[in-house]
Formats: C-alpha cells, sequence, structure tokens
C-alpha cells in the first residue's frame, strides 16, 4: 500500500512538472495566435504563479476543513479544469482568469502530498521526496518536447489537452484507490479534544523551534531564487562569456536540468549509504564550490563542467531542506512546508528580476560573483538551521534523526 501512495505522489510530480512550465513551452504560437504581445503572456505566467502561491498558502487550512483526500482531489480537478480550458483557446480575458486556478491546484498538491511524505512515512522520507522531483524534473523535461511535436503539426493547444486527461485519470485514482493503513490519514481528522470535553490547544511552534523555520523560509527564498536565476541566465551570460552560437547557448539549461535529474536519480541510492543529513551537507557546499568554478572558468569546457556539477549537487536540496526543517515540527507539517514553499515561490520570482538589473546595469563579472554570494548564503544558513536544530533536539518529545536511513523490507 506504501509503494501505491508513493507512485502516485510521484505522478501528481510528474504533473506539477507540466504545469509549472507547460505556458511557456506554447507561448511563442500563443503570442501569435492571440495576436498579443510578450508582456501579456508574462502575465499569463504570473497569474499561474500567483494562484500556485495562494494555493500553497490555503493549503492547510483545507486541509484542516476537508482531509487530505479530498483537498488533493480538487487540487487536481482544479488544474484539470484550467487545462481544459486554455486547449479550448477561448477570450483571453477567460485565460488570465483561469490561470490561477491552475496554479493553485498544483500549489495546493505539491504543498500536501510533501507534508504527508514528511509527516507520515515512517522510513524512506528523503528518498521518497527525491523520487518525487525525479518526476518533476521528467515532467518538466517532457513537456517541452511534447509541445515541439504539437507545434510542427499546427496543433500547440492540444499540449494543454493531453495534460489535463492525464490530471483527470490521476485524480480518478487518487479518488477511489485504497492506500490501506494511509486511507485513515488521508480522511479529515476529528478534533482532539481533551479529557474534560474541552478543545485542545492549538499546536505552535515553540520559542527555539521558531529559528529553524524562520532560517528555513529564507533558505527556500534564497535557493529556489538561486535555482531559478541561474537556468534562466545560463545562455545570457554565457554568450558574454564564450563564442558559442545561439543552439549551443540554449544547451546549456538542458545541461543544467539534464544533471539535476540525473543527480536527484543517484541521491535515491547514495542516501541509504550515507544519510540525508550528510548528503545535505555535501550539496550545500558542493553547489557553492560549483559555482565559485563557474565564476573563474577560462574556457567553454571548464564552464559546462562548472554547470552540470552545480545541477547535480543542487538536485537534492530542496527535498532534504524540507525534511530537515520539518523534523522539529511534528504535527505542524502542512503548515511549515506551506510556509517554506510559499517562500522559495517567492525567492523565484524576486531573485531573478534582481539578476536581470545586474545584467542591464554592470559587466557579467557582477551577477556571476551574486550567484555565488548567493551560494554562500545558503551554506551559511545550513550552519545556523543546523545549529538551532540541535539545540531544538534537547527538547522533550523532539525527534531529530542524524543517523542515516534504514532500508526496509519494502525499499522502493
Amino acid at each position: 500500500m506504501m509503494k501505491k501512495l508513493i507512485w502516485i505522489a510521484c505522478l501528481i510530480y510528474c504533473l506539477n512538472g507540466f504545469g509549472h512550465i507547460i505556458i511557456g513551452t506554447v507561448l511563442e504560437p500563443m503570442v501569435h495566435s492571440y495576436g498579443i504581445d510578450y508582456r501579456d503572456g508574462g502575465q499569463l505566467i504570473m497569474n499561474q504563479f500567483l494562484g500556485f502561491l495562494g494555493g500553497v498558502l490555503i493549503a492547510p487550512l483545507i486541509v484542516n476543513s476537508i482531509g487530505r483526500r479530498m483537498t488533493i482531489f480538487i487540487a487536481l480537478l482544479s488544474f484539470a479544469i484550467s487545462q481544459f480550458v486554455l486547449s479550448f483557446l477561448p477570450n483571453w480575458d477567460v485565460l488570465l482568469i483561469t490561470a490561477p486556478l491552475g496554479g493553485a491546484g498544483i500549489g495546493i498538491a505539491e504543498t500536501v502530498v510533501a507534508a504527508l511524505i514528511i509527516g507520515y512515512f515512517k522510513e524512506k522520507k528523503a528518498t521518497t521526496l527525491i523520487l518525487a522531483e525525479v518526476f518533476f524534473g521528467v515532467g518538466a523535461l517532457v513537456i517541452p518536447i511534447i509541445s515541439a511535436i504539437l507545434i510542427t503539426k499546427g496543433m500547440w493547444n492540444a499540449s494543454f489537452t493531453i495534460v489535463a486527461v492525464l490530471t483527470t485519470m490521476t485524480m480518478l485514482l487518487w479518488l477511489f484507490m485504497s492506500f490501506g493503513e494511509f486511507d485513515s490519514i488521508l480522511k479529515k481528522q476529528p478534533k482532539i479534544r481533551t479529557v474534560d470535553g474541552e478543545k485542545s490547544v492549538k499546536r505552535r511552534y515553540s520559542r527555539k523551534q521558531i529559528p529553524i523555520v524562520a532560517f528555513g523560509a529564507f533558505f527556500f527564498f534564497m535557493y529556489v531564487g538561486t535555482e531559478m536565476t541561474l537556468p534562466n541566465y545560463l545562455p545570457t551570460i554565457l554568450s558574454k562569456t564564450t563564442d558559442l552560437d545561439a543552439s549551443s547557448l540554449a544547451l546549456s539549461i538542458t545541461v543544467f536540468w539534464a544533471a539535476m535529474t540525473v543527480g536527484r536519480v543517484a541521491m535515491t541510492f547514495i542516501i541509504d549509504k550515507i544519510g540525508y543529513t550528510k548528503l545535505f551537507i555535501i550539496c550545500c557546499i558542493g553547489q557553492f564550490i560549483s559555482l565559485f568554478m563557474f565564476a573563474n572558468s577560462t574556457s567553454v569546457a571548464f564552464s559546462f563542467i562548472s554547470i552540470f556539477l552545480t545541477g547535480l549537487l543542487m538536485g537534492g536540496i530542496f527535498s532534504i531542506g524540507l525534511l530537515l526543517v520539518n523534523e522539529t515540527s511534528s504535527g505542524l507539517e502542512e503548515w511549515t512546508t506551506s510556509l517554506l514553499v510559499a517562500m522559495g515561490g517567492l525567492g523565484g520570482a524576486f531573485l531573478p528580476r534582481v539578476a536581470g538589473e545586474l545584467i542591464d546595469r554592470y559587466s557579467i563579472t557582477v551577477t556571476l560573483w551574486s550567484l555565488v554570494l548567493c551560494a554562500f548564503i545558503l551554506l551559511s544558513l545550513m550552519i545556523v538551521i543546523f545549529y538551532f536544530r540541535n539545540k531544538a533536539s534537547k527538547l522533550p518529545g523532539v525527534h531529530v534523526a542524524d543517523k542515516q536511513e534504514e532500508n526496509p523490507s519494502g525499499a522502493i
């Protein structure tokens, strides 16, 4: 039963990979079809992001109201409806209204699935989270290929139809499939009352837990911001530091995301040998070193090696970071995950904008060393998080798993 839940969680993450970039993959023909400019297209993407952010923030409230199974059902339904509407090519104003609905759907689904894995999986939490991220990456890599094929056939809007159908199938599987012991967790949880019948006091972060969540939120802001900035501006950076042609410049993005996917797959095996805490430290230190190498690169080959290493090492930071920050927040996984993912989304929107300003105003060297600075900040925040995490582990009833995860008989 656990394996069934793991694989449907991975399928949901794959759909999220589709959802995050599908508009961008067909933006060119969409702009020409509607007779709009790229600013309007950017507004559509922004509307979806705002919906995503809203979905992430309200996910814990919806879970408390109707339970996890119905929450994810509604999330998938919202995403499916948005994709069907987009495929019908309605009036542009209708698309602007519909995009946030799809964004909210993928935001809610991502938050609830991640919190479910962190809060209720007894073993293999980090491995499962990274495996889900692998499927997210697969979705993000596959949908551009599907869209490219459909664009050549003049059927670019069918990309939305395909995603809508796959989402609907997943939604029905999620609604009717039994997950054994997890079925009770997926239902709406009853209100816990004290012995005298009074409602129990809501769980709150303790004073020792607040710094972990606060610095963790800043960590995710910086990490996702860096993860979004680097690949988006790789062609621009390399165009100013090398003599590569346009096709080779675009290849740099593929190298980065392919490396992230390879890294995540490799980590699902490595994590059982060294544990996720050590792996997280290696990844944070490694991404700083690889970006430092990239900033000091003197050749095309060395630049691409640095790009590949950066993607390889950054692959597991998001998933393991979610787990580490949540470890001392038992019972508050939905709220913690919601906050971390939301802050990551804000960083992903804000830092690329800052990088664009730096590229416009200064030499490309400034942007390169700004990326190194971001990597150094991440490394510093990691140290701070571990400091407060060790303090919080001394609290009664708080468990922090510093040793590697066990390899149960039901391993993936």
